[in-house]
């Protein structure tokens, strides 16, 4: 947001001013030579709704100009409230309004100083204006508008707006706690989504396929956009209890309501192949063959380990022990 300079007559007072923090300011200034911040005023009426000491020390010094954000009152999203928590209010009672303030201000009934806290859209960035740059008077009488406060007081208010930050860091920080855990949400998210676009290949005898293998594929078909079952015909002749178009057709059968499950008959020992040639078009390959990972590992496919079932249900060993 960018800074306009104007006339000092145009700006309308809403507070009064500590006596203590503008002599601060007034040195501050003094050995800087420059304002830092721009002083934000209501564009129609020119009340001051942030800077109100600022706009004291350029009357006291009797500049004629002072840098400004213009801004529109009316705009919904400028809300004002008596303690920084109010930032986060969306419904409930905040102590004032903005008819409240415009009537002070237009009345010249100043609030005592810091009642009022504005909240805006945009950072209050620094300008850095050099006091050389606006045009400047003779110095005005501005008693009118300091607080008659001692230093205590001006401490105690000070002690209560650090109160007031302290609430508002605890807010912030719960709020990037929330942040931090949806970050992590959708970091968990796009790793799923881009799991989701690779096709899987998962080999293996299935002899005979059990439940321990239906688990498994069911438990990885949500990872990826597909799950090519291979089925290999290597079955040792003394231990067979069924044959590969058997095993094929149960796995059919089975998963025939999955649109995203494939059953591919492998042509002789996947171990003993020399390329992938003759495979079908997989991302990774999924085993809990170590022979078989070892195997894609030989050829840069890229694998992973997936543990395999155990128990009289889960484990093709046992089930043959018991058909035998």
């Amino acid at each position: 947001m960018k800074h306009e300079i104007i006339s000092i007559d145009k700006l309308l007072p809403l507070e009064l001013v500590f006596p203590t923090h503008l002599k601060n300011l007034e040195d501050m200034i003094d050995n800087d030579g420059f304002m830092l911040k721009a002083i934000i005023i209501d564009r129609k009426t020119g009340t001051v709704l942030d800077g109100s000491h600022r706009y004291v020390y350029l009357k006291k010094r009797g500049y004629k100009e002072a840098p400004v954000y213009l801004v529109d009152y009316n705009d919904e999203n400028i809300r004002v409230g008596t303690v920084l928590s109010h930032r986060f209010m969306i419904d409930g009672d905040c102590d004032i309004n903005k008819e409240d303030c415009l009537n002070h201000a237009l009345t010249g009934d100043l609030f005592p100083p810091r009642t009022t806290r504005h909240f805006f859209t945009f950072r209050k960035s620094d300008i850095y204006m050099p006091l050389d740059k606006l045009k400047k008077g003779d110095p005005a009488d501005v008693s009118h508008l300091i607080a008659n406060v001692d230093m205590s007081e001006e401490i105690e208010h000070n002690k209560k707006y650090i109160s007031e930050i302290n609430s508002e860091v605890e807010i912030v920080i719960q709020y990037l706690e929330e942040v931090i855990q949806t970050k992590k949400y959708l970091l968990k998210q796009i790793e799923h989504m881009n799991m989701v676009r690779d096709v899987a290949f998962f080999p293996g005898k299935f002899h005979p396929p059990h439940i321990g293998h239906v688990q498994t594929i069911l438990n990885i078909l949500p990872k990826y956009r597909k799950v090519i079952i291979g089925v290999s015909e290597d079955i040792p002749s003394d231990k067979t209890v069924t044959n590969p178009d058997a095993i094929i057709l149960a796995l059919k059968s089975f998963f025939i309501t999955f649109d995203n499950v494939e059953v591919y008959k492998i042509n002789g020992v996947l171990t003993n192949k020399n390329s992938v040639h003759g495979l079908p078009d997989f991302d990774v390959l999924l085993s809990g063959n170590e022979e078989v990972l070892s195997w894609a590992n030989k050829f840069n496919i890229k694998s992973k380990h997936i543990p395999r079932s155990d128990g009289t249900l889960f484990s093709g060993t046992e089930i043959r022990k018991e058909l035998e």
